[in-house]
């Protein structure tokens, strides 16, 4: 009995894992993107999405390596539709990928940006949709820009009425024709684009009041965050709206909530005086934290413990994961935080890491040999201290195009060692102009982030910092 028991179990356990495996296999359908793109040829472009619209991380979906003969072919899993960006030159280009499907992709014509540019505070993408091949008129990219272009001409016909005259008459002109022209399909994903793709027109009637608008496409439909206009409408409905709360009429007691960072206590708030459910109310939490924490109208610290907070609460796992992104995110490169080590190569060929520097205090200056102004800086250290150089290694950074400037730098005898680094390490230091520095301590921790240059009082500072650091280690002495 005991043995037949034990085989009716396993043969019970191995229809459940064959079940499963078939429902995984299922969900998890192969995409493919392939194409000629001959101007491209030797180019990696990187295909990612963005996890959540709050934390903006960005998550890698494949890479596109173009071959010498311009082809290039990727497949990958995907488990939803899924809206995809890829940075390249100039252009910044999107793309919705459906899990099954095949793309060949159209690339724009080559417009070359060098790395320097795109570190200019000033550049901006050209934003572009991905061309396809193909030719099926229900495919999800081309009836999207169908859609926007009927709507933007809808929108065009009609803008006087709806945004000077606040016309309902007008919004609904608009909606009866996007709708005849786009009736329902089966494509679930299109219908909740056009869904809150049309409620812009509403917003611009209920911008003032817009509790009914949050009532329908927030709470009475749930928000999907991995669709481009649900994510605008939410934002600019939402955004610093902790400011917007305090700034009302009881807003005392709310100001007091986020300074004490009472997480409870704000999610009742929402609920309570909005009248939101839980899901509602956490999102807006959620990019709250990331707006006063980017504007500076609250305190840091309260932010940063209610994202802790987040963790210890009965939260899902979802929203418990935009939150460490997010703390992630706003912490980046900040004091106290970890500096994220890279590799450089000196002159001779010779490869060095950032934690190989663990005996002193690491000065890294990212420098460009060939400005002025950072030979200024350059100069500036000349005349450093003996005491600065004995408690500091000076780490000069510079961009693989300086390479030939190494008889200059050795002429100079500018102090410090000079290291060439890619271009990876530039952008993950966020280094938009030069010079830019930071100082790590012998933990491989951020002290100064960014640190002053040269010229701008750092060697003051650093000395400061020497003495408040003996100041302390005195006291813990005398205890």
């Amino acid at each position: 009995m005991n043995l037949r028991k034990m085989k009716l179990k396993k043969l019970l356990l191995f229809f459940i894992s064959l079940i499963i495996t078939c429902c995984f296999s299922f969900a998890q359908r192969n995409t493919t993107i392939s194409g000629l793109a001959n101007d491209y040829s030797g180019y990696t472009i990187n295909i990612y999405q963005i996890t959540d619209p709050i934390s903006e991380t960005k998550q890698p979906i494949t890479s596109l390596n173009i071959g010498a003969d311009g082809s290039f072919h990727s497949t990958f899993e995907l488990t939803k539709t899924t809206y995809a960006e890829a940075e390249f030159d100039a252009y910044q280009a999107t793309i919705y990928l459906q899990p099954g499907e095949s793309y060949e992709l159209i690339f724009p014509p080559l417009k070359k940006v060098s790395p320097a540019q795109k570190r200019n505070p000033f550049f901006q993408y050209d934003e572009i949709a991905f061309a396809s091949k193909s030719s099926d008129p229900n495919e999800l990219n081309r009836l999207i820009q169908q859609f926007e272009l009927a709507y933007l001409k809808e929108e065009t016909k009609y803008f006087n009425e709806i945004y000077h005259r606040q016309s309902e008459a007008a919004v609904d002109s608009l909606k009866h024709h996007l709708t005849i022209r786009f009736p329902e399909t089966e494509n679930s994903y299109f219908e909740n684009y056009k869904f809150y793709r049309i409620a812009f027109a509403e917003f611009a009637l209920q911008r003032e009041h817009p509790d009914e608008l949050i009532k329908k496409y927030f709470i009475n439909h749930k928000p999907n965050l991995d669709l481009p206009p649900c994510v605008q409408l939410f934002t600019q409905l939402f955004s610093d709206h902790f400011t917007f709360e305090a700034n009302q009429i009881q807003g005392t007691e709310f100001r007091r909530l986020v300074a004490q960072a009472k997480l409870p206590g704000i999610e009742d708030y929402f609920m309570t005086n909005n009248g939101w459910d839980k899901n509602l109310s956490r999102l807006v939490i959620l990019q709250s934290i990331k707006d006063a924490y980017k504007q500076g109208q609250f305190s840091p610290r309260s932010m940063k413990h209610l994202l802790d907070k987040v963790q210890d609460s009965d939260w899902p796992t979802s929203k418990k994961e935009i939150a460490k992104r997010l703390e992630n995110k706003i912490s980046y490169l900040e004091p106290g935080t970890e500096a994220p080590n890279f590799s450089m190569t000196d002159f001779n060929g010779i490869k060095h890491q950032l934690k190989d520097f663990n005996d002193k205090y690491v000065y890294l200056n990212f420098t460009r040999v060939a400005n002025p102004i950072c030979r200024q800086h350059l100069d500036q250290l000349k005349k450093s201290s003996a005491l600065l150089q004995q408690e500091l290694h000076i780490v000069n950074l510079i961009m693989p195009g300086e390479t030939n400037k190494k008889e200059l730098i050795r002429q100079q005898e500018w102090p410090g060692d000079f290291f060439i680094i890619d271009e990876q390490t530039a952008d993950e230091y966020q280094v938009s102009t030069f010079p830019m520095a930071y100082l790590v301590d012998k933990e491989g921790k951020f002290v100064f982030s960014p640190a002053p240059n040269p010229l701008d009082g750092f060697e003051q500072r650093f000395l400061n910092l020497l003495k408040q650091k003996r100041i302390e280690e005195l006291r813990r002495q005398g205890k």
